[in-house]
């Protein structure tokens, strides 16, 4: 897989001195909400919905005194010491209002703050984004040698936050060679929109229609996570046919039919067209997405639960 099959384009460059995994972090300049709010909005503006390319630095810097040897931060300099001035990683940020110490968990977290915090500002890198979705860059390849003199000392310097990027680096990027690797904090992502979808309110014909689509999905499931995994896929199926709305309009993904070149408006198109589940076996055991639906006529999705039935039926 290259760069260039990654779903959306990198946006931006995150500066750290070790790899991250988990999470990303960023220091608001005031320990106070009006703070963290708009350290949160400057990064938000800055990847823009797109991923994240992670570069090493080459300098390190100092812990707080009495932290020279501890041992996270001596395996911490080994790691940088490998990777450094290097792409490591491209990742997926989610926009949170977890804490980090939720995150992380209060213990890692005071730690944290007692090898790097400087004075009574307890609130290094506390402004976290949880990594939702991770590639490694498999040839980590030295960023001075791929960007080139100028472009590195455009866009690699000290910054506080990320350090968006424009079309003349993402074409140095699109041929890296990159494997997708596990996202541990992908759950962050996943009980927030099920915590979205149960605030949310869901068409009644949208939520009966993958009703339909999951029955016989959810073996094993509790019947109140039952209940939540169908909201938030009713969730996701609605901002699935709004997404339609905007972009490849609304017609029947099998068979082709358009409702407004044989209705001429007397209808609205949407009624003549059902939200569809590709994958409702998959549901709730891995994160299903917007490419998990599909739009169909009545017609093809009567078919397409019929190809379902008798699949399942064969590998029984």
């Amino acid at each position: 897989m290259l760069v260039s099959d990654l779903k959306w384009p990198i946006t931006a460059i995150k500066l750290d001195w070790i790899p991250a995994t988990t999470w990303m972090g960023f220091t608001p300049s005031k320990d106070d909400l009006l703070g963290r709010n708009r350290c949160t909005q400057t990064v938000l503006s800055q990847y823009r919905n797109g991923y994240v390319i992670e570069y090493i630095t080459i300098s390190l810097q100092s812990p707080n005194s009495g932290f020279e040897r501890d041992p996270d931060y001596v395996r911490g300099r080994q790691i940088q010491e490998a990777y450094k001035g290097r792409f490591t990683a491209i990742h997926k940020l989610k926009t949170s209002s977890r804490p980090l110490e939720e995150i992380i968990g209060e213990k890692d977290f005071n730690k944290l703050q007692d090898v790097w915090a400087k004075g009574r500002k307890r609130c290094r890198w506390s402004v976290a984004f949880p990594i939702v979705e991770s590639y490694e860059i498999k040839q980590k390849p030295l960023v001075k040698e791929l960007l080139g003199e100028g472009l590195y000392k455009e866009f690699i310097g000290q910054t506080a936050t990320l350090r968006a990027i424009d079309d003349r680096v993402r074409e140095c990027l699109r041929t890296l060679e990159i494997e997708q690797i596990a996202a541990p904090n992908d759950w962050i992502d996943f009980e927030d929109e099920i915590r979205s979808a149960s605030q949310s309110f869901i068409n009644e014909g949208v939520q009966r229609l993958i009703n339909r689509d999951l029955v016989g999905a959810l073996e094993g499931q509790a019947e109140e996570r039952k209940q939540l995994l169908r909201k938030r896929a009713a969730w996701l199926a609605e901002k699935f046919i709004s997404q339609r709305r905007q972009t490849s309009g609304l017609k029947c993904d099998d068979c082709s039919f358009d409702p407004t070149t044989v209705l001429k408006g007397a209808v609205k198109p949407r009624s003549l067209l059902d939200v569809h589940h590709k994958n409702p076996l998959h549901e709730g055991v891995r994160k299903t997405t917007l490419d998990d639906f599909s739009l169909l006529c009545p017609t093809c999705h009567r078919v397409e639960h019929f190809r379902l039935k008798i699949g399942l039926q064969q590998t029984q």
